[in-house]
């Protein structure tokens, strides 16, 4: 799009989006990390002052949102909005709201800005209305592997194996998934009941009726491998999953 003349700032753009984090950068400014169906993920400058003013619903986590910018020297400015919060969000007990931060935090560690993606925007949006209806926390661990699909990371899951190295962060269980001998770990062997949960988990058809059979034992061991797997693939360390036991914020 062509420059126009108002020292070096574009036209506004309109674009459709979904909210993944807001954070508070001052008093009086926000800084919104939208992932568009046009563009992927965009950072947006907002003011405080501008909810209520320029647009229509709150700027919060997993909202809808209708909005335009203007860009200037490749910073994104919001100028007006229309946003369609999350309902089931502000009526989340404080774990249920964890999980909806889990998985905000695994699109964000395994998805490059800037890169549009159908499948990836499809399957946040999904998520952000299954999480309406449905216990947030099967959702999230339902979505997270089928994220590590559409990012082009999920393993081969007949021949995977995976291997145990005791505590880690904040004493969470350390996983590792690998097809070869590790000398440094320890191999836990699984049984083909739960492969068979782990395969149902990534072909789960959305907008369906459909009900999984989790035994609590299964849940903990495949949210847990989830997010280490995450780690391996994206080389950071999910800190979110702490709040669970902690009740804090994460630290930096």
């Amino acid at each position: 799009m062509a420059t126009n003349r108002s020292f070096g700032q574009r036209p506004s753009r309109p674009y459709d989006g979904l909210i993944l984090a807001v954070k508070k950068t001052s008093a009086k400014q926000l800084v919104l990390t939208i992932l568009t169906h046009q563009e992927g993920i965009l950072h947006v400058l907002a003011r405080r002052s501008t909810q209520g003013k320029m647009g229509y619903g709150a700027l919060a986590p997993l909202a809808e949102i209708s909005f335009d910018v203007f860009e200037k020297d490749g910073v994104h400015t919001l100028t007006e909005y229309d946003c369609r919060a999350n309902r089931r969000l502000r009526d989340l007990t404080w774990d249920g709201y964890v999980y909806s931060q889990i998985f905000v935090e695994m699109v964000l560690l395994l998805t490059a800005s800037g890169e549009k993606d159908e499948e990836l925007y499809r399957l946040v949006r999904l998520y952000g209305r299954a999480i309406e209806i449905k216990d947030v926390r099967i959702v999230t661990l339902i979505a997270g592997w089928q994220l590590l699909a559409l990012t082009g990371f999920l393993p081969e899951t007949d021949e995977a194996r995976i291997f145990y190295r005791g505590r880690g962060y904040c004493d969470q269980p350390v996983y590792y998934i690998d097809y070869q001998d590790r000398g440094d770990m320890a191999e836990l062997p699984l049984t083909p009941a739960v492969r068979q949960t782990w395969q149902t988990l990534i072909r789960y058809p959305w907008g369906t009726d459909e009900k999984i059979n989790l035994r609590r034992g299964d849940l903990n061991f495949l949210e847990a491998l989830l997010y280490n797997y995450v780690n391996q693939c994206s080389e950071g360390q999910m800190k979110t999953p702490d709040l669970l036991k902690t009740g804090l914020p994460p630290q930096p």
